[in-house]
């Protein structure tokens, strides 16, 4: 008989957040992630939106753009962390593994699949008078020596949120740019603090350049998955104590809303559903739901229900548990007579690939097969042994 594959990785296992909770003993409890949210949204302008719907960004800048409409909780995405696994890029609960995958991507965010993987190339060291330059606009100095870390979010909205309808080609150029800028730094949030890196620089410009092109042409969807595996492995690992709490780099809103869709913990009851006609113009996804349904909790987030969280994740059974949320019915409940808007399924293709996932210089490998169930689809028991890549190539 085969020898069973080694499911956990030592070294992960050893460090893993959720040795806190294993351990009784142990002087300190688990913290609460902080994150790094957008305080303040950013309005879009008319002028922004046919650029923003050609790259298939314009249903992720409604997520950011509606205040009062979501609040995220530190809570329910710190628990979510304890259940992470490095090693197969998978939550796992004692029924089964759930992951966010494309398909979840296409259907929350309606972010394009298909397309030139976001990988840069290499960041000019000039970078900051690039900006300064196009912008027109001195950047802040920086504390620290060498070059900034990155553009910082505050000083773009300040800067740049207030576009005349009567500007010209060239303003309005300035402040899309800007906004992009802005808009990439809240989709991917980093641990070097509230700026936008500098290789995201480089899809701003094009962005705002080039012509409009007919499908989009980059794969801002996987780009997503891949910083969200990372940040989730990261995250997993950090069991040090600081007065302000551990930092967490994903993509809040996806994150969140994946889990409301999957799993009963946390999660707002929908006491007055949206329907279509009440989603506006734009493209909608699966998430107009909560974003735009009046639901309980949709201001207030209860606070301190880490511990109460936890303890339910580990007590969830196989029939609470939404495995796939997807389904025909739901999709009917959501959008009425309505079809599904195309931008949700038109790289369906791509949502089992096997490819790694990358976004700038982060390699994640993607294991649908494990999760197969999310997909309507049969699970073997025990799964596939995960693909893997190289420690190196990982970091």
């Amino acid at each position: 008989m085969a020898e069973m594959p080694q499911l956990l990785h030592g070294y992960h296992d050893n460090h893993h957040r959720c040795q806190l909770f294993l351990n009784p003993y142990h002087e300190n409890p688990p913290q609460t992630f902080r994150l790094r949210t957008v305080k303040t949204p950013w309005s879009i302008h008319n002028r922004f939106l046919e650029h923003l719907e050609a790259y298939g960004l314009l249903h992720f800048a409604n997520l950011t753009a509606r205040p009062g409409s979501f609040t995220v909780d530190p809570s329910l995405l710190t628990s979510l962390i304890d259940r992470w696994r490095p090693e197969t890029n998978t939550f796992r609960f004692r029924c089964g593994e759930l992951a966010p995958t494309l398909k979840d991507v296409s259907m929350i965010t309606a972010l394009p699949i298909r397309g030139v993987p976001v990988v840069h190339p290499r960041v000019s060291p000039t970078w900051p008078a690039d900006v300064s330059g196009r912008l027109r606009l001195e950047m802040p100095t920086s504390d620290r020596s060498g070059l900034p870390r990155g553009v910082p979010l505050s000083w773009l909205r300040t800067n740049f949120e207030i576009l005349s309808t009567y500007a010209d080609l060239e303003t309005t150029k300035r402040h899309l740019f800007a906004y992009l800028l802005w808009l990439f730094g809240v989709m991917f949030p980093n641990s070097l603090g509230e700026v936008v890196l500098p290789g995201l620089i480089y899809f701003s410009t094009k962005i705002v350049d080039e012509p409009l092109p007919q499908n989009p042409p980059y794969s801002f969807g996987s780009a997503m998955l891949s910083h969200t595996y990372r940040g989730l492995c990261d995250a997993s690992q950090k069991t040090s104590f600081t007065s302000k709490g551990p930092l967490l780099c994903v993509s809040y809103e996806f994150l969140q809303l994946w889990s409301w869709e999957y799993l009963p913990v946390g999660r707002p009851e929908i006491v007055e559903l949206a329907t279509p006609y009440d989603y506006g113009a734009g493209v909608v996804s699966m998430s107009s739901q909560w974003m735009l349904g009046r639901k309980k909790w949709s201001t207030k987030i209860p606070k301190n229900c880490y511990p109460i969280y936890h303890d339910q994740f580990e007590l969830l059974n196989d029939p609470v548990i939404t495995w796939n949320p997807w389904t025909k019915a739901h999709i009917d409940m959501v959008f009425g007579s309505q079809r599904i808007p195309v931008e949700c399924v038109r790289d369906s293709a791509f949502w089992m690939t096997r490819c790694n996932l990358l976004y700038l210089w982060f390699v994640e490998p993607y294991n649908p097969d494990r999760v197969m169930r999310q997909f309507g689809l049969h699970q073997d028991i025990p799964p596939p042994v995960p693909r893997c890549i190289d420690e190196e190539t990982h970091k």
